[in-house]
């Protein structure tokens, strides 16, 4: 008996993936879909199209990143030169027409990638002569760049037809459609459709429409009385072991060769057709950028986790915003966002999944990792452009503070090294010692939320960091400022090895010295180890202050 309508229930977080992928290509598309309390709910007649629909929503969502963009985006500068007649075209203007031929129109198409669509666009415009034609423009001796400009001007013909045909409804279609299939949609699955190499079907809209939408209807329309096996996923009847889930990247297997997986050899793991369409949707529920990916798998309701993740997706496509640490940025303004709306998680925990270096890595945020990261939300916000140097690597220390939340660890390590290298190598520290007071308060709120230091308050750690920078004073006071980095690193040893005492003789000796009395901060330190090392780090900052460099520009120093 044919299905008029599809129910899909929530389970584990990729089908959860799935299901927000599927909600959101029907939802752009304008189709009939609901969004109910654990499930989601639309018309069979909604497949019409559907790998049309499929297609559009991830060139729609991602047209900005994709390579078709970068070629059709120029146009608008042409337009400007032309209507200016040019009196604006200087010697940047050539150097970024030559990067744009270069290193965009004819590299792309030229890749395989796009050779692959020129037949399925079925136009009488040989683009491949074009591009051949197509030459970067050289100033020679003597010349000005008004001497250049009937080249440039002939180019901009070139161009123009060029980007014409890109911008065809065929154009479109199958070269920003080549563009998500290996951007997008193979971060989540291989190897099957139009992502297997010996697939025989050029055509990927016709080739998914035959592999994921033509089954499910003929699913529908079966007699589940007949059919003697149940799907791996959502219990529904199916035929026969056929659809297995070795599709899916880092999650699905082999059945054929590798039967060690399964009990007693014999494979029972398979899916219905629909279940296989709602995991070909996973890529359009995963907010992806720069082969990274994240999901928050809400499962406290369909409509939160659908809300959620298309608010970390739409922060992390914001224009011009596109930068190494924006799929954390964009999970802690999502979080940020639920408080604000006064949500009420019924569950306790909440599992980030994140895609890095084609592997998912699992977190669970807890109930009060959640309070810490919004309550320190003034602080976070300050770290976004601090980083370092390791060897030739440079870290954001935003991710690396927020890397360390989701994994319930605390941040004393972290600031131990930015320590240790503001002494060291100042040069390659892009942060200030304020950074670091922010990141002992935010380290405050995570202790206090585990269960230590509950009966110390935060102005510790002003106090702590005062008493570093009155030393400091008294030591330029005396002409002897050339000793505090010795004493900084003494300190800095004591306090990684949580040596009470080699860190207390260092700071009688120092007091000793200035003729003044031991802050009576330091009696707090001594109640425990977390105490201990928020002061003592807080005190280190304090008397190493002030050791910036030029590469602190665009670094906001704050007192």
């Amino acid at each position: 008996m044919l299905e008029d309508k599809i129910r899909l229930e929530m389970s584990d977080w990729l089908y959860n993936s799935g299901l927000v992928g599927l909600y959101n290509i029907l939802k752009e598309s304008e189709d009939d879909v609901l969004a109910k309390e654990h499930y989601i709910e639309f018309s069979l007649l909604s497949l019409n199209d559907f790998e049309e629909k499929y297609f559009n929503y991830f060139i729609n969502k991602y047209k900005k990143s994709l390579s078709w963009y970068k070629i059709t985006s120029y146009e608008d500068l042409i337009e400007h030169y032309e209507e200016n007649d040019f009196k604006d075209f200087d010697e940047d203007s050539l150097k970024r027409l030559n990067d744009y031929i270069k290193d965009t129109v004819k590299y792309y198409l030229k890749s395989n990638s796009y050779k692959a669509a020129y037949d399925l666009i079925d136009s009488d415009m040989d683009i491949l002569s074009l591009e051949k034609k197509l030459s970067i423009i050289k100033i020679k001796k003597n010349e000005s760049i008004e001497d250049i400009i009937p080249q440039v001007k002939d180019i901009f013909e070139i161009l123009k037809l060029v980007i014409d045909y890109c911008k065809s409804e065929n154009g479109r279609k199958y070269l920003a459609g080549k563009n998500v299939i290996y951007t997008i949609i193979r971060n989540a699955w291989d190897g099957i459709c139009f992502l297997n190499p010996q697939t025989k079907e050029k055509d990927m809209y016709i080739d998914y429409k035959n592999y994921f939408v033509n089954p499910v209807e003929e699913y529908t329309s079966l007699d589940k009385s007949k059919l003697k096996y149940n799907c791996f996923v959502c219990n529904r009847e199916m035929k026969d072991f056929k659809n297995d889930l070795s599709f899916l990247k880092e999650t699905g297997f082999d059945v054929s060769r590798k039967s060690s997986h399964v009990w007693d050899f014999n494979n029972d793991v398979a899916i219905c057709s629909i279940c296989k369409l709602v995991y070909s949707c996973v890529p359009a529920g995963i907010a992806y950028v720069f082969n990274k990916g994240l999901y928050i798998n809400d499962n406290s309701s369909m409509r939160n986790a659908i809300r959620i993740n298309n608010k970390v997706k739409d922060e992390i496509l914001k224009e011009h915003e596109i930068k190494s640490s924006l799929t954390y940025r964009a999970l802690v303004n999502s979080i940020q966002e639920q408080f604000n709306d006064k949500v009420k998680y019924e569950l306790a925990d909440i599992q980030v999944v994140r895609f890095e270096d084609e592997k998912y890595r699992f977190n669970i945020l807890s109930r009060k990792s959640l309070q810490v990261i919004n309550d320190s939300r003034n602080d976070l916000n300050k770290l976004i452009k601090c980083g370092f140097k390791e060897v030739n690597t440079y870290f954001n220390i935003y991710d690396l503070v927020i890397d360390s939340l989701l994994n319930n660890q605390n941040l004393f390590i972290l600031i131990h090294k930015l320590l240790v290298y503001k002494l060291s190598i100042p040069k390659n520290c892009k942060f200030n010692t304020s950074h670091v007071v922010r990141m002992l308060n935010i380290n405050f709120r995570f202790l206090k939320g585990v269960g230590y230091m509950e009966k110390l308050e935060k102005y510790i750690i002003r106090e702590g960091n005062e008493s570093g920078r009155s030393l400091k004073k008294n030591y330029r006071d005396k002409k002897a400022e050339n000793k505090l980095n010795g004493i900084a690193y003494r300190l800095l040893n004591a306090l990684k090895t949580n040596n009470k005492d080699m860190f207390m003789d260092t700071i009688l000796n120092c007091y000793l010295y200035v003729q003044k009395e031991v802050p009576a901060i330091f009696l707090s330190a001594m109640r425990d180890d977390s105490a201990f090392k928020t002061i003592g780090y807080a005190f280190v900052t304090g008397l190493i202050e002030g050791k910036e460099d030029k590469n602190m520009e665009g670094i906001n120093n704050e007192k």
